[in-house]
C-alpha cells in the first residue's frame, strides 16, 4: 500500500519502518493505558509491527515526521476461520492525546488510508472499536466516517470496567423508518 495521496500535505501518511519503532513503543504504551484489557506483552506487539516494518502482511501507517509521530494505524491481512479469502483488518487506529481536538484531522485520514488500502490490494476491510472510554463518541464517529455498523464486540470475564452508557444502548442509531424487532431476530 502506497502513502496516501488524496490528503492535505500536513495530513500524509507515510509507512512506518525500523526507525520509528521506539516512539511507535512509547505511543503504544499510551494507548495500552488508554484501554488495554490484558496486560502488555512488549515483545509480542514488537513481533506484530515487524510484520509490517518486513511487509510480510502488516501495514503501520503513521501520521508525523520520524521522532514526531501524532497518529499510527495498523492494518493486518488476514482472514475469517471460515475462508480462504484475505480482507483487511485494523488493529488500531491511534492519535496521541495532544494531537487529538476539534480541528485535528488524524483519525479520519487514518481511516481513509485504511481505504485507501483496502481498495489497492483488492480486499474488504474491516475496523472495529474495542474500548471502555468514550464509546458512544467513537462509534458516532466512525458511523460519520464509514456508514452502519456491521456488529458489536462484547467483553466477559475481565477487570476490564466499562463506563457504561445504558441510554446509547437503548437506542444506539436513529431509526429510520424501521420497527424495531421486539422479541429478537425471526427464526428461518
Amino acid at each position: 500500500c502506497a502513502p496516501s495521496t488524496g490528503l492535505k500535505m500536513t495530513d500524509t501518511v507515510r509507512i512506518a519502518g525500523p526507525s520509528d519503532e521506539d516512539e511507535i513503543m512509547k505511543l503504544l504504551t499510551v494507548m495500552h493505558a488508554e484501554g488495554g484489557i490484558l496486560p502488555l506483552d512488549e515483545m509480542s506487539a514488537r513481533k506484530t509491527f515487524h510484520l509490517a516494518f518486513a511487509r510480510q502482511g502488516g501495514i503501520l501507517g503513521v501520521i508525523g515526521e520520524p521522532g514526531d509521530i501524532k497518529a499510527m494505524i495498523f492494518l493486518l491481512v488476514s482472514r475469517f476461520w471460515y475462508t480462504r479469502n484475505n480482507h483487511l483488518e485494523e488493529l488500531f487506529n491511534f492519535v496521541r492525546p495532544d494531537c487529538r481536538g476539534v480541528n485535528q484531522t488524524y483519525a479520519t485520514t487514518l481511516i481513509k488510508f485504511a481505504k485507501e488500502c483496502a481498495e489497492e490490494i483488492g480486499i474488504p476491510l474491516t475496523i472495529g472499536i474495542l474500548t471502555n472510554h468514550r464509546m458512544a463518541g467513537k462509534v458516532r464517529f466512525y458511523r460519520r466516517v464509514l456508514g452502519e455498523p456491521a456488529g458489536a464486540w462484547f467483553v466477559a470475564n475481565s477487570k476490564w470496567n466499562n463506563e457504561g452508557n445504558p441510554e446509547f444502548w437503548r437506542e444506539p442509531f436513529p431509526k429510520r423508518g424501521n420497527k424495531p424487532i421486539k422479541n429478537g431476530p425471526r427464526r428461518v
